[in-house]
């Protein structure tokens, strides 16, 4: 698709669910990737951005206020899928522990699940909740690609050092794509590359035509 397709394309979205437990995912037989990472990460933003809808995906300036997994479909050839944000510390335990629970029921139940982007803030590096993350998908078989947001609050010195240690702390999970994208949600950075990983899934799902 050239850039101009791309936003007609992805412009076509709709929300369709939002999920709390199994029993709500969708059953729509199509290929799927998702969106998961830290609470306050900007996850909701980039993915407007991806979008081209600012409302799409609702965002908030409190951590940890998304508790669903909601379903957006493209022109029923592709889910897009936005999990709850983790790592908030003040959420309660049993808060944690059932945003845990969707989130592995997920991932071991989503067949058509293709990748996951777990985005990690250029500010803040990679966290130990991230790696959790990375963990339970290396376990699961699921492919993972690790996005760095708000790269336009640091400068191409600290984007170069965050970038290089994800690339080396990624290297030993099996599941990992070796390839970092770097966005920024409000300077529309990254967003090709980001339609050109769905285009590649979309393309070896055969739900596109060869242009």
């Amino acid at each position: 698709m050239n850039e101009n397709r791309n936003l007609i394309f992805y412009q076509q979205v709709e929300h369709y669910t939002a999920a709390s437990d199994i029993s709500q995912f969708p059953k729509l037989d199509l290929p799927e990737v998702c969106f998961a990472g830290r609470s306050n990460v900007g996850k909701s933003s980039l993915i407007n951005s991806i979008c081209t809808k600012r409302s799409l995906a609702r965002t908030s300036n409190t951590p940890g206020r998304t508790q669903l997994i909601h379903f957006y479909n493209i022109q029923n050839k592709l889910f897009l899928s936005d999990l709850p944000g983790y790592g908030y510390a003040k959420a309660p335990k049993y808060k944690r522990l059932e945003w845990t629970k969707l989130m592995e029921s997920y991932f071991k139940n989503r067949i058509n699940l293709n990748r996951v982007f777990i985005l990690i803030d250029a500010r803040r590096g990679i966290k130990n909740s991230d790696h959790e993350l990375m963990k339970l998908l290396n376990i699961v078989a699921v492919n993972f690609q690790c996005i760095l947001t708000k790269v336009d609050k640091i400068s191409s010195k600290e984007l170069n050092v965050v970038t290089k240690d994800l690339i080396s702390q990624i290297e030993n999970y099996a599941a990992a794509y070796p390839e970092i994208i770097q966005s920024s949600a409000n300077k529309k950075i990254g967003i090709d590359k980001i339609h050109g990983c769905l285009n590649l899934i979309l393309n070896i799902n055969g739900n596109t035509k060869k242009e």
